[in-house]
């Protein structure tokens, strides 16, 4: 094997790291520079797959792609948990196997991989990659000491490559540090705004980009792989709920009685999206059933919404990038007081009860003016986020 003079490595253990490091693994690619993305420990205990427009880019732009699975299988339980693992996607394409087994089998999978060798897992994904190559650069949205795989790939990566982070959602609300779960080991910080370049002051070289997923380069990319929607045409109003999970929703029963009520309006045509991680396997109540969608990437329904509402989710940055019309429902919103935005946020976006967004759908005007400023400081801090971006590619990798 001949040597690879620079290789940028992206670890994404979930989509929504996904989401934040595909962007940097097409622009690494379009620079000529080596680049592989591992599918970490979200894919491979069935939580998630990856999104099927980046999967498709990746392919298109033959960009190496392994989950963990793909790698050197030491021990006869790394072996079995291969197998079933291969086994459980295989069947996940026959409709005509029954959910009841398709289910068994991923929880025998997910009871398997609670007694996998992690530790020695990730260090052997490490050396394995590290193989054959005179610079690695590795890219993370944020390193978790909980995610074992991901810990111990990145603690034998450490002094043998750049760590670099790009942060898991846009910093958009005051956070408190977590001891022992979050990391601040990484080599090089790429930062959204100055909030979180204040966040991260352990870390010694950090880059305010802006966030690089909601640049206007990369939707033009992604809109060459969505799927177009085939909605009727009508003159009612589109309406998209981005949800979160009960965790990080102040009131789950009253949320759930809310979006009863909306599924019930003639005038608007309603779409809500489940959160990835906890409600795409939740069985929504019956009044909702016909407005819940599972399969709908973020982003191709934000696109064709009048409308975007939302209570927790980072998700909302797709809607300022379309420049959709936002409504933030405060009374559901766990972090209703820390988002750094809300400060300047004009009165027509915030929400302060059911009352208020029942009235404000009622008064919507498909021709009035959009104000999104206060969301766009916070991931166009400093100009095109894409431009920056690969301003620092050249000074740092490149160069």
């Amino acid at each position: 094997m001949t040597n690879i003079k620079t290789k940028a490595i992206f670890y994404a253990y979930s989509n929504n790291a996904l989401d934040h490091l595909a962007p940097y693994a097409v622009m690494c690619n379009q620079k000529k520079i080596n680049s592989i993305v591992i599918y970490g420990e979200d894919f491979i205990r069935h939580k998630v797959k990856p999104k099927s427009n980046i999967v498709k880019i990746f392919k298109d732009l033959n960009i190496g792609t392994y989950d963990i699975t793909d790698f050197k299988k030491n021990g006869f339980i790394q072996k079995i948990y291969s197998f079933l693992w291969s086994f459980s996607n295989m069947i996940e394409e026959y409709q005509y196997i029954p959910n009841y087994f398709k289910n068994k089998i991923k929880g025998l999978c997910n009871r398997i991989y609670e007694h996998l060798d992690t530790e020695s897992l990730g260090k052997n994904i490490a050396i394995k990659l590290l193989k054959n190559t005179e610079r690695t650069f590795v890219f993370i949205d944020i390193w978790n000491t909980k995610k074992k795989i991901q810990n111990s790939f990145l603690s034998h990566i450490k002094d043998k490559g750049a760590i670099i982070s790009t942060n898991h959602t846009p910093y958009h609300f005051h956070q408190t540090k977590v001891a022992h779960t979050f990391s601040s080991l990484e080599d090089i910080a790429l930062v959204g705004n100055h909030w979180e370049e204040a966040f991260k002051s352990s870390i010694k070289q950090k880059e305010i980009i802006g966030s690089l997923r909601f640049s206007k380069k990369w939707l033009k990319i992604l809109d060459q792989y969505s799927v177009k929607q085939n909605n009727a045409r009508d003159n009612k109003t589109k309406v998209v709920i981005i949800t979160h999970t009960e965790k990080h929703t102040s009131d789950w029963k009253r949320m759930f009685e809310l979006l009863k009520k909306l599924a019930k309006r003639d005038d608007i045509n309603l779409c809500i999206l489940p959160h990835v991680r906890g409600m795409t396997n939740l069985e929504p109540p019956k009044e909702l059933k016909n407005v819940w969608d599972s399969k709908t990437t973020l982003d191709v329904a934000v696109k064709d919404s009048d409308i975007v509402i939302f209570w927790e989710s980072s998700g909302i940055f797709e809607a300022v990038l379309r420049n959709k019309k936002i409504f933030f429902l405060s009374f559901l919103s766990v972090n209703n007081d820390k988002y750094i935005w809300k400060k300047k946020a004009p009165s027509n976006i915030i929400i302060n009860s059911e009352t208020e967004l029942l009235d404000a759908l009622d008064n919507y005007n498909k021709n009035e003016f959009i104000n999104n400023d206060c969301f766009e400081e916070i991931i166009w801090p400093k100009g095109d986020p894409w431009l920056n971006a690969s301003n620092f590619l050249d000074k740092t990798i490149k160069s």
